[in-house]
This record gives structure tokens, C-alpha cells and sequence, in this order.
């Protein structure tokens, strides 16, 4: 089948007329054209699997300004954590200055001074990492008796002493 060069030219022309009219009419192209939403967005925001384009551009901006906002904010307090830290370092280094010396002069306790904040330090870490080690061991006990029939459990609770 041949189409005749003055019937694809009407056509096109038809087309074209059709689309300026629609656009001078307010329709938008935007509104026609369908984008995929990443999974994590439609989770976050409630979007759906494809949205036009015009509204896709709109939630990005609003995410996007989402998610600066938060990155700062989280940041800012990193920043400020940062630089409490760095305080009670120079705090903790300059009571050490001024108690170092004095302690120098005993024998033992200069040299000793060292190790000892360095133990301090592993008790003080020790037991907030003991906290998280039984409330992880907590939690697996808990899944655990929620995968193991009941009756299981039972009977190996007559069975231990």
C-alpha cells in the first residue's frame, strides 16, 4: 500500500494544527507524558509506580528541598557533636597537662597514668557495649520463640534443669 506524499502532508499538517490549538487552549504536554517513580520515593512519598511529568518535576523539587534540609540539619548537629568533642578533649588533655606533672614525681603513678585512663576507658565502652550484646541476645531470644512452636518450647523447658 503507497501512500501519496499529499495525504501524509495533509496528515501532518492536521497534527500539527491539532497540537498548537491544544497547546494555545491550555493543554500541556507535561500532563500526557508518564515518568517512573523510583520504588523508595513512592514508599517515602506515596506516589504512584508512573506520574506525569509535570507533577514527577513538582514532587522532585519538593524532595529534593526534603532532602537538603534534612542533610543539613543532620549536618549541623554532627558539626556541633564534632566540636563538643573536640572541647572535652582539650579539656580532658589539659587536666591531664596539669595533673601530669604533679604525678610525674611519683614513681609509679606517672608512667601508670597513661594505662590507667586508657582502662578507664575500656570499662566506661564496656558497658554500653555489654547493653547492646544482651539486648541483641534479647532479641534473638524473642524471634526465636516466636519461630518455635509452642509446644517445642515446652517440652525443652520440662527437659532443662
Amino acid at each position: 500500500m503507497k501512500i501519496d506524499p499529499k495525504h501524509m502532508m495533509f496528515a501532518f499538517a492536521l497534527v500539527m494544527v491539532s497540537l498548537v490549538l491544544a497547546a494555545c487552549a491550555g493543554f500541556d504536554l507535561g500532563d500526557v507524558v508518564k515518568v517512573k517513580t523510583p520504588n523508595e520515593i513512592q514508599q517515602t512519598r506515596g506516589l504512584p509506580r508512573a506520574t506525569t511529568l509535570n507533577e514527577a518535576e513538582a514532587e522532585y523539587q519538593a524532595w529534593f528541598e526534603d532532602v537538603q534540609r534534612n542533610g543539613a540539619q543532620w549536618k549541623a548537629s554532627i558539626d556541633r557533636g564534632g566540636e563538643i568533642r573536640g572541647l572535652l578533649g582539650q579539656l580532658t588533655l589539659s587536666a591531664l597537662d596539669e595533673v601530669g606533672p604533679t604525678l610525674a614525681g611519683v614513681p609509679v603513678a606517672g608512667p601508670a597514668l597513661p594505662a590507667l585512663t586508657g582502662l578507664a576507658g575500656l570499662f566506661i565502652g564496656a558497658g554500653r557495649l555489654r547493653k547492646e550484646k544482651e539486648a541483641s541476645f534479647n532479641k534473638g531470644l524473642e524471634k526465636g520463640r516466636v519461630a518455635t512452636p509452642t509446644a517445642t518450647l515446652h517440652s525443652a523447658n520440662k527437659v532443662s534443669p
